[in-house]
């Protein structure tokens, strides 16, 4: 062979062999984007273990559940976005007026030094629990992580039993109550040790404890997954009807209010709102008692408390008519193991307007439901059928909707970048509404634009005035879908006409509506009613479920599609409170009244 046919020869191999190469290469680069493609998709897909299912190794804790499967929403709301204020003309025919104190002083003007802007719904808090009633700032959610319905099962995992509280002419308060939600988290590794918990739990990875503070005057605390007591019930010696809030940011302090009047040490009557020391399970400050500043006697707060965490601020709304805030100057060192607050003077807002008085028949000073907050602007509704939209940093009002009746549920919020602005779902019970002579009234769920007050639908139905301490209509705050029912949003209510059992009775009743046109999509309805807010629950695959409960103890399974039930399990009495959902564990109170006859309980339960 000659030189120049052997050059061309060894050319071509070693083209062949370049070829190779480069075939070899791209293979190599294809199965590593295929490997990263599918693990990503299994990682999406939730194919890591089933939340709550397994304990860490050596059975010391909780594995943390999946993250849900809602990423971020994008694109954000400007952020040179504004609320457009009401003009003072319409805020004159309602006859409303407010006024500020700070300090004890009432001001004519109030510019806060620390502002406040809170964050989106999903940035609220790092911390691995549901904090606070709906979850975060915008109210939005009863859950934490994402969780496995395989079998679409619920079996009780365990229970303790809970007392009762003797308050006089107000009653005796067994159980948990409206709202009632528990505070579950999962601690940091770096606080777990410094807790005042047994010992046992400080070295426990994965440790997620159950703080719920229930009418019999205690607070409990258990290990989620066990139902083991982590530390000591704390005697507080008062009811709470609400649910607390644990600091966003971290910090071990939980922050509670009292929804029965009591009496002090000097004897003094009234509600009191208390900050408590999760290291040393004590009260570290409380402000309340009979606020001169209020025009409403009763003092109560079963409104469940905001933080703004840059500003250091608590924001709270009281059953009394005034919305208070107060900066804490709080601190946590996490090398010594000890957390202090000293607040602040107290900044109050107060309103009134035509037809608000103290006697029966006028509407009623009082915030009972809790306050939700986009970035400075502060959003609630009152015992009078007020909504008002408030500047956190001015308290200044800048609108207010007339929603005709007492509206305790809380308000929902749920932004839409793509119309530029966001809406504010609610609803209300029946009253203080006039023309209920034939024992019943209206109860409106609405859908409003957050950016003006504007009513963009409501849905009007029958429900009965109830009794003295059992109003119909909507108590429980809806919720506004993600996932494969982001275009629902789900109401439940109490005592409204229903067909159950051969008969008409005023029952309970589940409503799904399209977000956009407000048209029913469908309704379940039973005999029992509803107080219990539904939990919505998704999987992987972003499939919902309902879990709600009744006032007759039972605990559903809905499919939020099509409303179908799925699975029922007997929870022994009464569910007035709202669960809360750490990865497929659920856990709610029961008041001991009414139900299959079992006296008042913590119930864990396992859904499959």
């Amino acid at each position: 062979m000659g030189k120049q046919t052997q050059r061309r020869s060894y050319r071509a191999v070693r083209q062949r062999k370049f070829v190779a190469r480069r075939i070899v290469v791209l293979l190599i680069l294809l199965a590593t984007i295929g490997g990263l493609t599918w693990l990503l998709a299994r990682l999406l897909a939730g194919d890591s273990p089933a939340p709550g299912a397994s304990a860490t190794p050596g059975g010391t804790g909780l594995s943390s559940p999946s993250p849900s499967p809602e990423p971020t929403a994008t694109p954000l709301l400007p952020e040179t976005l504004l609320i457009t204020p009401m003009d003072e003309a319409a805020l004159a025919a309602l006859g409303f007026t407010s006024d500020i104190m700070f300090d004890g002083e009432e001001v004519e003007s109030f510019s806060r030094e620390d502002t406040i802007r809170f964050p989106r719904y999903d940035a609220y808090t790092a911390l691995k629990g549901v904090i606070t009633f709906g979850g975060n700032n915008y109210r939005n959610s009863f859950t934490y992580g994402m969780q496995s319905v395989e079998n679409r099962t619920l079996a009780r995992v365990w229970e303790a039993d809970t007392g009762a509280l003797d308050c006089g002419e107000d009653g005796t308060w067994t159980g948990t109550g409206w709202t009632g939600m528990p505070i579950v988290v999962q601690w940091a590794d770096d606080v777990r040790p410094l807790l005042g918990v047994y010992d046992e739990f400080k070295t426990k990875a994965g440790f997620t404890e159950v703080i719920y503070p229930a009418m019999d005057g205690r607070i409990y605390f258990f290990e989620l997954s066990s139902g083991e007591p982590t530390r000591a019930s704390m005697d507080i010696g008062v009811v709470t009807k609400g649910t607390a809030s644990l600091d966003p940011r971290g910090y071990p302090l939980l922050y509670t209010g009292q929804g029965i009047q009591s009496e002090n040490a000097e004897g003094n009557k009234g509600a009191w709102f208390r900050v408590i020391s999760l290291i040393e399970n004590k009260v570290l400050w409380s402000f309340g008692g009979r606020d001169p500043f209020s025009r409403r006697i009763w003092q109560a707060y079963d409104s469940s408390a905001l933080i703004s965490a840059d500003a250091d601020t608590l924001i709270v709304g009281g059953e009394n008519g005034v919305l208070y805030s107060v900066r804490l100057n709080a601190a946590f060192d996490r090398v010594n193991g000890a957390v202090s607050v000293s607040p602040g003077p107290l900044a109050k807002y107060r309103y009134t307007a035509s037809g608000y008085g103290e006697e029966p028949d006028k509407r009623w000073w009082g915030i009972e439901n809790s306050v939700a907050a986009w970035r400075n602007y502060l959003f609630f509704t009152d015992n009078g059928g007020l909504l008002q939209c408030v500047d956190a940093n001015t308290l200044q009002t800048q609108y207010v909707v007339d929603l005709k009746d007492d509206s305790d549920a809380s308000l929902v919020l749920e932004e839409d970048a793509e119309n530029g602005t966001f809406y504010l779902y609610t609803a209300n019970e029946v009253d203080k509404q006039p023309g209920t002579e034939s024992g019943y009234g209206k109860s409106w769920h609405r859908k409003i634009d957050g950016l003006t007050g504007k009513i963009l639908w409501e849905k009007e139905w029958d429900a009965s005035v109830g009794g003295e301490s059992s109003n119909g209509g909507t108590l429980a705050t809806p919720h506004a879908g993600r996932g494969n029912i982001s275009d629902l949003v789900i109401f439940s209510m109490t005592l409204v006409p229903v067909e159950a059992n051969g008969a008409t009775r005023n029952g309970g009743r589940i409503v799904a509506y399209d977000k956009n046109s407000g048209s029913e999509v469908w309704r379940y309805e039973q005999a029992a009613g509803y107080w219990s807010s539904p939990v919505v629950i998704y999987d992987a695959s972003g499939d919902a479920y309902i879990l709600q409960c009744d006032r007759e103890g039972m605990l559903r399974m809905h499919d939020a599609r099509t409303g179908d039930v799925l699975r029922s399990l007997d929870l022994g009495s009464r569910v007035e409170s709202t669960p809360a959902v750490f990865g497929n564990y659920l856990v709610v109170g029961t008041r001991g009244q009414a139900g299959s006859g079992e006296t008042q309980k913590i119930i864990c339960v396992r859904i499959g």
